[in-house]
């Protein structure tokens, strides 16, 4: 049932690179993806990808390894702030906000009880499913196509119930799924009588069996760290096996059979660690006795949680074994090598961590939410190809989960798939070099809904990066909110009523609109009565961007509209503050302009006024209206020389498709 998709060439990708065929055209990597679920940007040890907060309690001792000797990323987020967007935007590619994805939230996007101001969209395709559909094309499916073997080990968590199992191998693009099914937890994270609980799927129950004294020998003593008991450690044996310990037997074995094929292999290691339920008695006994003795003789002051710190070290110890396995075995293909040496390693969470027993430093905010807390992760690239990445640096460049669907594209030598809409970057260029520019303008996150309670407060938003600036809209209030994160990584100072960042604050804003009518994003509607919007130019509402003066009474049932304020007129293209001739010189040079690839606000200053790519009727029609918004009725006919599109049939159709729009709108008496 897999879907064959035309890819582009290796020429064509060598070109959009600027590389030599050399540098792309090698050997086809090994890739092993580790990802952890809910894991703080400050819970680990390591104090790189954090600039310096790491935890004071917690200990993981290969996360610091792999951070020093590979290139530890500072600024790397997730496409979402829980579970399920951030894994659906990853295996598809896309932001949340693209019809063919839809994913925003774990379960749905009303978690905020029924007397919220704003009604949060059905999500999911169809609707009310937190997973992607069986039609996607996953990047486990390209790398199939470039004869990639591909295993899936632990949580999976966006594919529909029913099949659940079967559908990550029949329709994702895996080969093999150890664990995946639909639920977003362990359940409980130890075996019982063999077998793992209904949270994981059985096909990880033949890793199951209780630990035995050559298991504990072999592949716990060797990577225990000194201050871990020898006979806690023992005392293991007869006792119930721990996921972690039996997703790295998992994947070893599946490593150990794939390197005798001359196929690469893909190991998306999917941890269940540090997802709740986080106490005693998930923990193994061997840690927990650590972690309970160091909490009563040295506990930390930001970090003293001792199940949390000895499951999350479980998990280190696990990709200790990982890390083990890739660098002592012999790399069949390649005499002399050991398979580390043509292997990426990359290291990531799913969202930031839930404060009831994490830890994001002095970022804002926890898993759930758009503030930094909630989105920005841990993330480090090691291999031990130093072409392949340029070990021992920090990277500074914002980056998301979703750039590794166009990098392993490239990795693969699959070529990104023809008909397939791909929102992330190619990250080799900037893995191989650290100096090297990424080349993005920036990154969105839309949450049309609600996520509300147990210390978290996520209301309808829409939030740009761009540069050092995080600029959110509020929907509820249409209020702007702008943070420098160069010098406010906690996001302590609203500066978005600050005269010297108005420029910056009408950039990211237009961004933000625009953005939205690029990817059809969906928005909260109206709960019940009516609500007045003022507008003063542009706004974004039911997949158009509209111009409007005055007021509008919103219904119930109605999508509450971006609104770009006084911020920017749509027809001030150059963005001197003036709407002038200028302005429809630069709109008629680009009129009939396709700006496919071109950055939204590129597009925007040759005449895009909505987003599409493209300079066409519709866009004419916005400049005019917002023309004589600001210069006043009848002002844009005085333009020496304007011309009318000839093909007054279209002009009228794009006029139909505005009014019948805003025919659901109610203008008030004094716009």
């Amino acid at each position: 049932m897999r879907r064959s998709y035309a890819t582009t060439t290796i020429a064509a990708a060598v070109m959009c690179l600027g590389l030599t065929a050399g540098q792309v055209v090698g050997q086809k990597p090994n890739i092993v993806f580790i990802f952890a679920d809910d894991l703080g940007w400050s819970d680990t040890s390591n104090a790189i990808t954090n600039q310096g907060n790491p935890s004071d309690f917690y200990e993981t001792p290969t996360v610091e390894r792999l951070a020093a000797e590979g290139m530890a990323f500072t600024n790397a987020y997730t496409n979402g702030a829980n579970c399920a967007p951030t894994r659906a935007a990853l295996l598809t590619g896309q932001y949340a906000a693209r019809p063919t994805n839809n994913v925003f939230a774990v379960d749905n996007l009303n978690r905020g009880g029924d007397g919220t101001l704003l009604v949060g969209p059905d999500q999911g395709l169809p609707s009310g499913v937190d997973g992607i559909p069986n039609d996607s094309f996953t990047y486990a499916e390209m790398l199939q196509q470039a004869s990639y073997r591909t295993g899936h080990f632990g949580k999976f968590h966006v594919v529909d119930a029913g099949t659940a199992a079967s559908d990550v191998v029949n329709f994702h693009g895996f080969h093999e799924n150890y664990g995946g099914n639909t639920r977003g937890t362990p359940g409980n994270y130890f075996a019982s009588s063999g077998a793992f609980g209904s949270s994981i799927s059985p096909s990880l129950d033949a890793y199951a069996a209780d630990y035995t004294q050559a298991y504990v020998d072999e592949n716990i003593k060797p990577f225990a760290t000194p201050d871990t008991s020898q006979a806690a450690i023992d005392a293991l044996v007869g006792t119930r096996k721990h996921v972690s310990d039996a997703m790295a037997d998992a994947a070893i074995d599946f490593m150990n059979r794939e390197k005798e094929t001359s196929d690469p292999f893909l190991v998306q290691f999917n941890a269940y660690a540090v997802h709740t339920p986080i106490g005693n008695s998930q923990a193994r006994g061997d840690l927990l006795a650590k972690y309970q003795a160091k909490l009563a003789g040295n506990p930390g002051v930001q970090d003293d949680n001792a199940a949390f710190g000895a499951i999350l070290e479980g998990l280190d110890q696990n990709i200790a074994r990982l890390m083990d396995y890739l660098e002592t075995t012999p790399d069949p293909n390649n005499a002399g090598q050991v398979l580390a040496e043509n292997t990426l390693v990359l290291f990531y969470s799913d969202n930031g961590g839930q404060l009831s027993q994490s830890n994001n430093g002095p970022l804002r905010g926890e898993k759930g939410e758009l503030q930094e807390g909630g989105i920005r992760v841990p993330l480090i690239a090691w291999s031990g190809d130093g072409g392949l990445v340029d070990g021992g640096t920090v990277n500074h460049t914002p980056v998301a989960g979703f750039d590794f669907y166009k990098t392993f594209a490239t990795l693969s030598q699959a070529g990104e798939p023809a008909g397939v809409t791909l929102d992330g970057e190619d990250l080799t260029p900037i893995l191989a070099d650290s100096t090297a520019d990424l080349g993005r303008d920036a990154l969105y996150w839309h949450f049309p809904g609600y996520l509300t309670g147990s210390g978290r407060n996520q209301r309808p938003q829409t939030v740009v990066r761009s540069g050092d600036w995080k600029a959110v809209y509020n929907y509820e209030d249409q209020s702007y909110e702008l943070y420098n994160l160069a010098t406010d990584i906690g996001e302590t100072t609203n500066v978005a009523g600050e005269p010297a960042n108005g420029d910056v604050l009408a950039d990211l804003a237009l961004r933000m609109m625009l953005w939205l009518r690029s990817t059809d994003a969906p928005l909260a509607t109206l709960r019940s009565g009516t609500m007045s919007v003022t507008v003063d130019g542009g706004f974004y509402a039911d997949n158009q961007v509209q111009t409007e003066g005055g007021t509008l009474s919103i219904g119930a049932g109605q999508e509450v509209p971006f609104v770009l304020g006084d911020l920017t007129s749509l027809a001030d293209l150059d963005r001197d503050g003036a709407v002038d001739a200028a302005d429809w010189q630069a709109f008629r040079a680009g009129q009939g302009g396709d700006f496919d690839g071109l950055d939204l606000l590129e597009g925007f200053a040759r005449g895009d006024l909505d987003g599409d790519q493209d300079n066409d009727v519709l866009d004419f029609i916005l400049f005019k209206e917002s023309f004589e918004l600001a210069n006043g009725a009848g002002s844009f006919s005085s333009l020496l020389g304007v011309p009318e599109p000839s093909t007054a049939t279209a002009v009228g159709a794009a006029a139909a498709v505005l009014l019948s729009t805003r025919a659901r709108r109610s203008p008030s008496a004094g716009q």
